[in-house]
């Protein structure tokens, strides 16, 4: 399997003027503007051999006059920007902000599936793939069938997966949320007599957009479950495990639309949950304490967004959000002023459909890198831009002289059968020392193999 061809692009935002810069309500800035630039992802071992081959004769002469350009090449080292990149903290990192990963693109199963997640099944040391209705021994990616699901409207009924011990019983168990059959599960692990796994209904009545594992105790371990319902009569809800199962937890018995997110927003050191029109500040004890309601996106009127994530991005010492449009163009962060108010940046609305965002520090710079990519089909070609090309992406993002951030796109893929389905997965699968790509669509499951370290 070889590596796939890259190029990347560079998103720059328009400044904040000083007469928007203290608004009282959001202010939108301008649209990104993209520049293409140079990126190579192909493995210097196997270029290196293109030239060995013309000949022993000229090896001194490539050795001497060529070899280390390739090198400097393959290594992603072209079309530097001037002096090191310093990240929001203000310390100085090797890597600069241009320079690409190189990936390796490895096809796990062409079948239709758009979740994914990571994690040892079968206890052999190995990371396997868990996706759609089949687990992926480490690696060799061999499949194994483990449970049915319906199939519905061109889409696979199984909208999130999650892997974690739920039963303490030593094995990692698979958690799924679905829509047509409305219903939260868990599929019980059973070790090595293998075969179809016994489900544990968690909860049913509502359809499921999506779910994630997120800390809401903040005891550090992502284990409650964040559910995003869809349908009228939806409510907002997480749940705890306890003592082998899942207890509910109702925050609101009023749902707040499509998107939701969970994380610190006003730095008193418990996770809140964040909804489109506004996020719901924690209690001291989350199972009993009431949450509190702060309607403070109310005034963008978002509609579907994705998965809400908290984190500083400008390093001013306030939190930010990063999220997306789920169902059309636009991957976005909120950044929260001196004020307290929030003022909405585009990073790129160029494509449409980011439906799944992991945030994640790809190049070991010390800052969390975004992967997203485009979602074939949700609604069957009817959302906006549905037929576009298909597309996966990683995005970094610096200061310019001037202090304004500035984005650049990195391309995975464009154009192929590759996009971001429900779920983007970043994790070391092949323990290496770097951060590698699972990437699930009705497309195909993918695992993009990061080359750093090769």
């Amino acid at each position: 399997m070889g590596v796939q061809g890259m190029s990347s692009w560079k998103a720059i935002e328009a400044p904040e003027t000083e007469e928007n810069a203290g608004a009282s309500g959001p202010t939108e800035l301008k649209r990104a503007r993209l520049f293409r630039t140079d990126a190579f992802g192909e493995r210097p071992h196997r270029m290196r051999s293109r030239f060995l081959s013309a000949g022993a004769a000229c090896l001194p002469l490539f050795l001497l006059l060529i070899y280390p350009c390739l090198c400097a090449d393959a290594q992603g080292l072209t079309k530097k920007t001037p002096g090191s990149r310093q990240n929001p903290s203000g310390a100085a990192v090797t890597r600069d902000f241009m320079d690409d990963i190189p990936f390796a693109k490895h096809v796990i199963d062409l079948g239709v599936a758009e979740t994914c997640a990571v994690g040892d099944v079968n206890g052999d040391g190995k990371l396997d793939v868990i996706s759609g209705g089949n687990w992926y021994e480490g690696l060799g990616f061999q499949k194994n069938r483990f449970r049915r699901l319906g199939y519905e409207n061109n889409n696979l009924d199984d909208f999130s997966v999650h892997v974690l011990d739920v039963n303490g019983d030593g094995r990692l168990d698979v958690i799924s949320s679905t829509w047509f059959s409305r219903k939260i599960s868990w599929f019980e692990n059973p070790g090595k007599s293998g075969g179809m796994w016994k489900e544990h209904l968690i909860d049913s009545g509502s359809p499921v957009e999506f779910s994630f594992l997120v800390d809401l105790d903040n005891d550090g371990k992502a284990q409650e479950l964040l559910p995003q319902f869809g349908g009228k009569q939806s409510q907002l809800v997480w749940y705890g495990l306890e003592n082998g199962s899942y207890v509910k937890h109702i925050v609101s018995d009023a749902g707040f639309g499509h998107g939701i997110g969970a994380g610190d927003v006003n730095g008193d050191g418990r996770n809140d949950i964040l909804t489109p029109t506004g996020w719901w500040e924690a209690p001291p004890d989350p199972r009993k304490g009431q949450w509190t309601y702060h309607k403070e996106f109310e005034e963008f009127k978002f509609t579907r967004l994705g998965f809400m994530h908290v984190l500083d991005i400008n390093g001013d010492g306030k939190n930010d959000v990063l999220t997306s449009y789920a169902h059309e163009r636009g991957l976005f962060w909120l950044e929260r002023t001196a004020d307290g108010k929030w003022t909405k940046h585009i990073i790129d609305e160029s494509w449409s459909q980011p439906h799944a965002v992991t945030i994640a520090d790809l190049n070991n710079d010390g800052q969390m890198e975004v992967v997203t990519g485009k979602r074939y089909h949700a609604h069957n070609g009817k959302d906006l831009g549905g037929n576009e090309p298909l597309g996966l992406y990683w995005y970094d993002y610096t200061r310019n002289d001037k202090g304004e951030l500035v984005w650049m796109r990195h391309i995975l893929e464009y154009g192929g059968r590759v996009g971001g389905g429900m779920q983007v997965r970043v994790v070391d699968i092949d323990r290496d020392g770097d951060l590698d790509i699972a990437v699930a669509g009705k497309g195909g499951l993918y695992w993009f193999e990061n080359l750093s370290k090769h």
